[in-house]
């Protein structure tokens, strides 16, 4: 197994297949290594910082395995983690921009900071591909979620209320239980969104974008004689 005591930046490494199962990764840099394969259920990877790193490269069908992890401000930038499991994670303060995201598991992950009585959360989602990924069964209230992709994302359960989904394309997402009240919605792309179903009070969409609810709604809206 690789010894990653010797220094706290590592750069073009492949760490294939490589089990750090429960091992204290804290607050190091990787730049460009492939972890492919590897186990990293339950590693402490809080303040860690993953660029342009594959966790699982086009040649594999083994992903990486981050359940239970500890992600806590983590930062994954431009990274492939396509189907990784990250589900029951300490996540609070996370970050993943511009990443392949296409069906990771974000499941009964945990991105809150109990503070004085009441759970912060921090979650930073940004310029991502989370097509089929899940994000069910998490409270996500005041997320950070713009500008991604999530179509047929599954965000049963989960509590979105507060959460900024601008610029987000929604086609298809499966949202039994979901809660957006108060959301951004502006800007965002969304076919399935039924009011009638879905609590949307307190939305904030574009004008252009109310005919879309009507729609769902079997509205019928013709011009002012």
């Amino acid at each position: 197994m690789s010894d990653l005591s010797s220094s706290r930046e590592h750069a073009d490494r492949s760490f294939i297949g490589e089990d750090f199962s429960q091992q204290d990764l804290s607050d190091q840099l990787f730049e460009r290594c492939n972890f492919s394969g590897c186990s990293l259920r339950g590693a402490n990877l809080s303040g860690c910082e993953f660029l342009q790193c594959e966790f699982n490269a086009e040649a594999s069908d083994d992903p990486a395995d981050l359940s239970h992890a500890r992600l806590r401000e983590t930062r994954f930038e431009r990274c492939n983690l396509t189907v990784v499991p990250l589900t029951h994670c300490q996540a609070y303060g996370a970050v993943f921009t511009r990443c392949q995201l296409q069906g990771a598991d974000f499941s009964k992950s945990d991105f809150r900071l109990p503070v004085a009585g009441s759970d912060l959360v921090a979650l930073t989602i940004s310029d991502s591909n989370l097509s089929f990924a899940n994000l069910s069964h998490n409270y996500l209230q005041g997320a950070e979620l713009a500008g991604n992709r999530m179509l047929e994302c599954a965000l049963d359960y989960c509590d979105l209320s507060g959460a900024n989904l601008q610029g987000c394309e929604l086609h298809g997402i499966g949202a039994v239980g979901v809660t957006l009240t108060g959301a951004d919605l502006r800007g965002a792309a969304f076919s399935q969104l039924d009011p009638r179903q879905v609590d949307l009070s307190g939305i904030k969409i574009y004008q252009s974008q109310a005919w879309t609810l009507l729609d769902a709604l079997g509205v019928i809206v013709e011009q002012d004689p």
